[in-house]
């Protein structure tokens, strides 16, 4: 019997087709030559006032990191920050942290301009975040086994109509995957953790990871990311990873 959770993390059948249909009309271009994807350090995103903009019209308060928090993990090395340039405008931003044990490319947001959408520019960006991300775990020694990130769960009361719904067929459409196990968001400013679905695309000759494997991605994304960058409190990780 499909448990609630599975019921939460699979979106119905018919509308999920709708949506695939509709981008495939869209056709979305790959590799749009107009786009520069640039990898920034701490002097170029601080400086950069459009992308910080495009970062809180794009998440609600509740999902927002304070920018201290970005800025911390590009200093220690273990983040990084790309912003997308289209005719030399700021029109997309993504950020990732380089989770180590197991090897993995966490994107933390990945976000375009309103009136940008469509135009091949979240792919580009979802690419070149990988691309970056593994090249540097790779100079230390590791073996990245794919890229993963948080989405939100579909649920249609809940005001956002189905814009959750469109972003995991654009990443579906990219190559990830829903994973079944249950995920809480840890709370990022002290108040509650919020239900939220991971997804998972896997690096070339890598398939999807085991349910250890998983367990062990949740861990490094709770511990190396929520704990030592963002500071929550190492007991209320613990807890989640128990109940989630």
């Amino acid at each position: 019997m499909e448990s609630a959770n599975e019921r939460v993390l699979a979106p119905p059948t018919k509308l999920r087709k709708k949506m695939k249909d509709a981008f495939a009309r869209l056709g979305e271009p790959h590799g749009n030559s107009m786009i520069a994807i640039e990898c920034m350090n701490t002097e170029e995103l601080c400086g950069d006032e459009t992308w910080w903009q495009i970062y809180k019209d794009s998440f609600p308060a509740s999902q927002r990191e304070p920018p201290d928090v970005i800025l911390k993990s590009l200093r220690r090395g273990v983040g990084m920050a790309f912003r997308a340039r289209l005719q030399g405008m700021t029109s997309g931003l993504a950020t990732t942290h380089l989770l180590r044990d197991p090897a993995a490319v966490f994107i933390v947001y990945l976000a375009v301009a309103r009136g940008e959408r469509s135009r091949g520019i979240g792919g580009e960006l979802l690419r070149s975040a990988w691309e970056a991300g593994a090249q540097r775990l790779r100079t230390q020694g590791l073996q990245p086994i794919g890229l993963i990130w948080e989405v939100d769960r579909p649920q249609f009361d809940s005001g956002e109509g189905d814009a959750p719904l469109r972003r995991i067929v654009f990443f579906e459409r990219h190559g990830g995957e829903l994973l079944k196990r249950p995920y809480l968001q840890p709370p990022l400013h002290g108040i509650v953790a919020v239900p939220m679905s991971l997804m998972f695309r896997p690096a070339n000759g890598k398939g999807t990871p085991t349910p250890g494997i998983v367990e062990g991605l949740v861990r490094a994304i709770y511990l190396d990311k929520y704990e030592a960058i963002n500071g929550i409190d190492r007991g209320i990780l613990e807890r989640l990873l128990k109940a989630s």
